[in-house]
């Protein structure tokens, strides 16, 4: 056998995941040095009620990137097989591959399922942090910084990260502007003002042929039609470049904003395509920090992007490790009713706030984070909705979900039943809705009143989930303003205020649909 037969027969085979869309991860093999293997996985693609819009951009973006893979030189097999792991075995066979190499994945099942299979070679798992990976820092990283603390806290993990890393800091170890965060600064209401538009992507032939698959298979939650997510490195780029542009110095501003009918305002939209690694960290946060050295955006816009890279992302991946399996079985309050109706059907409910960000779920696969914190998670909680059942839903329904940053979001933030990051629970009454809102204008309820058949429901729940978790809120030192308000209500009004919300949740609208969840099928 000569030399290069041998390096033919043990070239190993280079495992990329629809996460791992990236010719610059660790995973990728130099050309002709390895074969690339991707699948889609039919157990996957079934395991929970994906929206549509989420399994074309999945779908096409494995596709679009493959064929670049192979335009660059690269041999490339996509196959569609039972699962991820069939699919490797089965590419292993007909190459005769030696050895399989993958990134970590980032959902716990699906790395427990490849390290369990029978892969027909040895798997040699590369970590999905640090050069070459999806983050910023590796797994061990995260866990050094944590050991040893009592409860691992956003803000300080934060300013940890801004000084190892050196952004948005003075030569003499000072963040710029004299503080980590400008949170306080960015909770205007957006009333009367008109956001920039967001262009869409459209379809090429490729990605129309996945959209016309979807629909056809009639599997999944919501439509196919229209879909207009970048499914391409290229134009995710684009679609950066346009927020950076257009978008990026009002972000701080009203990034917290509600307006009835806007699914994107100020935002970027491109966490989707950062979850696939068709952008990588370093994408987003070099040119919207070249803007703030150019003085194109002001610096509480800046900085409130970087959190949510450098910081958020970066800590919930964390925490989501570390936590991991007993996340999923987080209940702190002991929530355990089903989820309504009307979180997958928008008209199933008169609440215009609900209605409304659940409509845009609907329709696009999306909603911004003050929609999935303070109007469809700060629902949940207060009505008592069983956290796991809020979970599926965000992970099936939002075309940028992965198990492993919806989870500890959903868990640890929105329903505050994993208690590892919070100090609080983020609950909040009508008020907070209506002054960051126009949405109690127009709505069926009275955002004013507290109880009877016409009182905005965020108001009755609220007031009854702090009577039904008196005793643990009351002492947390940050609820003591609030429990004593709940404290000088009179007998009469408390009585009322807990009948309505037990009659709300009582009267909940079930699903209009069969669904099944199968968290690690796939």
């Amino acid at each position: 056998m000569n030399e290069v037969e041998q390096t033919l027969v043990t070239r190993p085979a280079h495992f990329l995941g629809p996460w791992d869309l990236d010719a610059r991860l660790a995973s990728v093999p130099e050309v002709g040095a390895g074969t690339v293997v991707m699948v889609e996985s039919r157990a996957k693609g079934r395991a929970l009620p994906w929206h549509r819009k989420k399994l074309v951009l999945v779908l096409a973006a494995q596709r679009h990137f493959a064929e670049e893979l192979r335009a660059a030189g690269h041999e490339v097999e996509l196959v569609r097989a039972a699962s991820y792991a069939d699919g490797i075995r089965e590419h292993v066979a007909r190459h005769g591959s030696t050895r399989v190499v993958a990134l970590r994945p980032r959902d716990v099942g699906m790395e427990a399922a490849l390290v369990d299979a029978d892969l027909g070679a040895p798997l040699e798992l590369l970590d999905d942090g640090g050069p070459g990976g999806h983050f910023l820092l590796n797994r061990d990283e995260f866990a050094a910084w944590a050991h040893g603390r009592k409860q691992l806290r956003m803000d300080q993990f934060y300013a940890w990260m801004r000084k190892r890393t050196g952004l948005l800091m003075e030569g003499d170890g000072s963040p710029v502007g004299g503080k980590y965060s400008f949170d306080a600064d960015n909770r205007k209401h957006a009333k009367g003002v008109t956001p920039p538009a967001r262009p869409g992507v459209a379809p090429d032939a490729l990605t129309q042929a996945v959209i016309d698959e979807v629909e056809s298979a009639g599997f999944g939650y919501g439509s196919a039609e229209g879909f207009a997510w970048p499914v391409t490195r290229a134009q995710a780029l684009e679609a950066r470049d346009r927020f950076v542009e257009e978008r990026l110095a009002g972000f701080g501003d009203y990034q917290d904003a509600l307006i009835e009918g806007e699914p994107f305002l100020w935002h970027a939209c491109v966490s989707a395509a950062l979850n696939l690694s068709l952008l990588s960290p370093h994408d987003l946060l070099e040119p919207v920090l070249d803007a703030y050295e150019r003085g194109d955006a002001p610096l509480n816009a800046v900085e409130g992007f970087v959190r949510q890279v450098l910081g958020w992302r970066e800590f919930m991946r964390g925490v989501y490790h570390l936590r991991m399996p007993d996340l999923r079985e987080a209940n702190r309050f002991g929530a355990d009713l089903p989820l309504p109706g009307f979180y997958w059907d928008p008209e199933a409910t008169e609440m215009a706030c609900v209605r409304d960000a659940v409509r845009q779920v609907h329709d696009h696969g999306y909603a911004h984070h003050i929609q999935r914190l303070m109007v469809l998670g700060n629902y949940a909680l207060l009505a008592g909705i069983a956290p796991l059942e809020v979970s599926h839903w965000f992970w099936s329904a939002f075309v940028d979900a992965s198990e492993w940053v919806e989870l500890p979001n959903v868990h640890g933030m929105a329903l505050a039943a994993d208690t590892t990051f919070t100090t609080k629970p983020y609950a909040a009454s009508g008020a907070y809705i209506n002054k960051m809102s126009d949405h109690c204008k127009g709505c069926r309820y009275d955002v004013k009143q507290r109880h009877g058949e016409d009182a905005c429901p965020f108001n009755p729940l609220y007031w009854d989930f702090l009577a039904r978790h008196r005793e643990d809120l009351a002492s947390n030192p940050r609820m003591r303003m609030i429990m004593g308000h709940l404290d000088r209500f009179g007998e009469e009004q408390l009585t009322a205020v807990r009948a309505t919300a037990a009659r709300i949740r009582a009267t909940h609208p079930t699903s209009p649909a069969s669904y099944e969840f199968h968290d690690d099928q796939g």
